[in-house]
This record gives C-alpha cells, structure tokens and sequence, in this order.
C-alpha cells in the first residue's frame, strides 16, 4: 500500500499537466541513450529548461484592422523587442580602473564635471526601477508596474546602444497633447572631447574676427555646468532607442528668458513657444531650459551621504561619502528636518550684465578666449571677476537656512518658511518613523511636482508635473475699461447752451455749399 501511495504522488500533476513521473522517466530513458557517463543533475537541468522554457515570440502577428487594435499591436511589439538585445549591441565591458590624467609636474588634471561622481573603483550602476518604484509608490508617485517595467527596459537597451551610464528616470511633463518622459544620463566622453574641437575653433575665430563679447556664445560646454548632464525625451514609456532624443546643449539665455514666461508644453519638441517675452528657440530649448532649473534646484539626498572630493584640487566635485551612516525616517520628516537633507546639484547663477556677458544660468563663469601672448588687453576686456554676484560654490548645500519668496507662507511671527514641506509616507507598525525601511519624502514649494524619497539607506529623485513654478499670485485678468459716455454736441453749435464735448470729439457738417432758392435738394 505504501508503494501504491508513493506512486501516486509522484503521478500528480501540475497545473500545466507535467509530473515528477513524467520527469523521471525522460529522465531515465536519456541516460540509457547516453554511451557515456554523464552529469545526471546536469541532465535533469536540461530536461527541465526544455519542458519549461519561456517562449518570446520575436514579433506579435497583427490580426486587426482598426486603429486601436492596431495601437496596441504596435505598443506590444515594442515590448516583446526590448526582452531581447540585438547582437549587434552587446553589453558593455567592466571597464578598467584608470589612473586620472596628470600634468607636466605629475599633478592630477582637476576633472571639469560638476555633477556627483561615483568612486573611480566602482562602475555605475543602473537605476533600480523597482526599488525606486516602491518608495515613490509610498510617496505617491506610481506610474503602475506595467509602466515602470516598461522604462525599465527601455533604459537598458538605450545605455547600450548609446553607450550611456548613470541613467536614471528623471521624470515625466505632461503636455496638452502628448507627455514626455525624461532620462537623464551622465555625459559621454566623446561629445565632450567633440565639443572642445567646437569651442576652440570657436574662440579662434573670435580672435581672428575681433567679434564682440555681446555676439560671442555664453553657453557652458559639454560635461561642464548645466550641461554635466544629457537629457533624453519620449513621447511615451514603451521606447526603442532610436525613438529617444536628445536636447539640444542648454544656452544661459533659454533660463533667463524661460524665468519670465509661462507656457504649458504641447509634446512636440518642433512646437513653436509663444506668449511674451518671445522666446524664439522652440519648445526643445524651452523643455530644456525648465529641466535645468528643476534638476540643480531640487536634486536631494539625506545629509552626510555626498561630500565634496578634496583629493581633486582645482575642481568643484562631490562624491559619496564613506562614512556615511543610514538615517531614520524620523530624522528625515522632523521638525528639524532641513538640517537632514542636502543639494547635490550646484545651483544656478540668476545673472546680470556686465561689458556685455551674463552669467545668468550658467554653473561657472564664463571665460573669454585667450589672448597671444604679445597682445595686451583692450580698454572693457571682460575678466570673470567683473562678475560680482554672490554665489554659493558649494554644491552640497543644507536646507535649513533656505526661506521661501512666496507670500502667504510664513509662520505666527510672521517669518517665512521652508521652501520644502516633508512627511512620512509609512504606516506601517506603531512606530513607523523608528521602522527600518519606512520611506520619507521631501517635497517642493516653488515647483510642485518634485520630490525626494529616501528610506534612510538610498534615495530617489523624480520630477511629475507640468514643468512650471508656482507663482506668487492666482492670475487675474485686468478689468475691461470705463464704458463711454453720451455723445454731446460741441460748444459753438447752434444750442447756445451745448456743454463742451469732453471727449474731443467734433461733429462734422455738410461740406456742400447751400442749395440755389427754389431748386429742390438732390434735383
């Protein structure tokens, strides 16, 4: 009977109709076509990768007609494709632990990135969507787990072709047609080597054309500033590769024109910006310029994590911190809770004019071109210390002393408050603050939308909105203006007693001279 049972047993079958029965005897009917021993384990593995293999269609059949059916379709085919790497955009090798570049007298060549940057022993790692995804789902952020999935092959596929690291989902901006979904990455190499060609050719003709600063380019290059970054755009989250493109290199003159309009993006980066002040660049430049602004203001991560890189002289960088300590969600949604979190971003100059330069947007100051060394400068040569506008070079910088500018937010002394507002998101358990992996958010005041999610050990940035400020007042349109009076003859009229005509205005008479007596008017 015990024999009978244990049949039985393994018999049963599964949900797809396979057994342990089953199992074995393929099992022992390959070993007896083996002429040779053979790893058994080995081969049971091979047997069971055979019968339970996932099977990837390499492209949906289309079977509808209609519009949607077809959509859909379409979406479908784009996801079945990420699943698979093509051949000829293999993953990228682990790259090799370099020296830094040294000058003549073996100093270190200070790096011009002023983003953070990761210690040169590790390679960077690719964002992990789902642990991200869940503590912005706390947050209360959650673009669903289809959607998520979805970037998150997007993201791979797009690093290896493009050959791009450090990406991350920066966010999303609705538009009043289509949204965009944005990825930020760090700089490639190769632009920033192609864009010191561009700029030195640039400063020579310059010199060789005597070109006025006012006329000269003032946009920080690739890898420097507001550009330490390259920002990639798609009108939807299931993109191949080739359906992300990449903004233009951001001018200064985009953030400071951008800061005094306000415009709702249509989702088509050709689209024409209108509204005043004119801002004739297109919506590319516009979208471009509204990142920028985003990202070096609300870039956080919990205090003690970053620290700058003294061991690189000459160069504002930041790095992670090694005696970092992980926080409590407490700590992170206190009273107090400025002093816990920090800029990881250096912020924006707002700019002024001076000998026809502004700084204005830009990270770093802007340097004219070099002189010979047998020229001597001209009466009004501009020198970057010619800009005297107070600016915080440090990039780590803590919340606690920031105030907000907008009216209305200030406390019973009639003080102005934080520009950030944080809250826990958890509630698990009695004490959630005290719990480990509970998840606290910071959020902003002056751009409603973004927020950072940390659970004490790691953090993350994301920005969904619609790209623009808060303003410090509702609109209201001005009223219509005084209805007109009735019309009064003027003075001199036949009435003797017309009142004067206040508005100006004079009656015209008949120009024709009087009709002959006796002759009929019109005769």
């Amino acid at each position: 009977q015990a024999m009978e049972d244990a049949l039985g047993l393994v018999q049963q079958a599964d949900a797809q109709g396979t057994s342990l029965y089953e199992h074995l005897t393929k099992l022992i009917t390959a070993l007896a076509a083996q002429q040779k021993p053979v790893d058994i384990a080995a081969l049971s593995l091979q047997i069971k990768n055979a019968t339970f293999a996932l099977d990837i269609p390499k492209e949906i059949i289309p079977v509808g007609k209609d519009a949607k059916t077809k959509t859909i379709l379409s979406v479908l085919n784009k996801i079945v494709s990420l699943y698979k790497i093509p051949p000829s955009a293999p993953l990228p090798p682990v790259k090799e632990v370099k020296e830094p570049p040294k000058d003549d007298d073996g100093n270190p060549i200070p790096s011009p990135l002023h983003y953070p940057l990761l210690p040169s022993d590790l390679p960077p790692p690719p964002q992990d969507l789902q642990r991200d995804g869940y503590m912005l789902s706390w947050a209360g952020v959650d673009m669903g787990d289809d959607y998520m999935a979805a970037l998150s092959l997007s993201i791979r596929e797009l690093s290896v072709k493009k050959d791009l690291s450090q990406v991350r989902l920066f966010g999303k901006i609705n538009g009043t047609s289509k949204d965009y979904y944005i990825l930020e990455a760090a700089c490639p190499p190769a632009l920033i080597e192609s864009d010191k060609k561009r700029v030195a050719a640039e400063h020579k003709a310059a010199l060789e054309n005597k070109t006025p600063y006012a006329e000269m380019d003032h946009s920080e290059s690739w890898g420097q500033g507001v550009n330490g970054f390259v920002y990639y755009v798609s009108n939807t989250a299931v993109a191949k590769a080739e359906d992300w493109v990449m903004l233009p290199r951001l001018n200064g003159a985009w953030i400071r024109t951008s800061r005094k309009s306000r415009r709702f993006f249509t989702g088509n980066l050709n689209a024409r910006v209108g509204g005043y002040p004119s801002f004739p660049w297109g919506e590319a430049a516009y979208l471009r310029a509204r990142i920028a602004e985003i990202a070096h203001e609300c870039s956080l991560a919990p205090a003690g994590m970053w620290a700058k890189d003294d061991e690189v002289e000459g160069a504002n960088v930041i790095k992670v911190s090694d005696g970092f300590e992980p926080k409590l969600a407490s700590d992170l949604c206190g009273e107090a809770f400025g002093e816990n979190w920090e800029h990881i971003m250096p912020a924006l100059r707002e700019g002024k004019e001076v000998k026809g330069v502004n700084n204005g947007g830009r990270v770093t100051k802007w340097t004219p071109p070099q002189l010979p060394e047998d020229a001597e400068p001209v009466e009004g040569w501009y020198t970057p210390d010619d800009d005297d506008e107070e600016y915080s070079e440090d990039i780590v910088r803590n919340l606690a002393e920031e105030k907000t500018k907008l009216p209305g937010f200030v406390n019973k002394e009639k003080e102005p408050l934080s520009p950030w507002t944080a809250a826990l998101c958890t509630t698990m358990g009695y004490f959630p603050e005290k719990a480990e992996g509970a998840v606290a958010a910071i959020r902003s005041l002056h751009w409603p939308g973004a927020l950072c999610a940390s659970d004490g050990k790691s953090f993350v940035n994301i920005y969904v909105g619609t790209g623009q400020p808060r303003i410090a007042k509702y609109y209201s349109p001005p009223p219509p203006p005084k209805v007109l009076g009735e019309f009064q003859k003027p003075a001199g009229d036949d009435e003797g007693d017309a009142k004067p005509n206040p508005n100006g205005l004079v009656e015209q008479k008949d120009p024709r001279p009087p009709a002959p007596e006796g002759e009929a008017e019109g005769e």
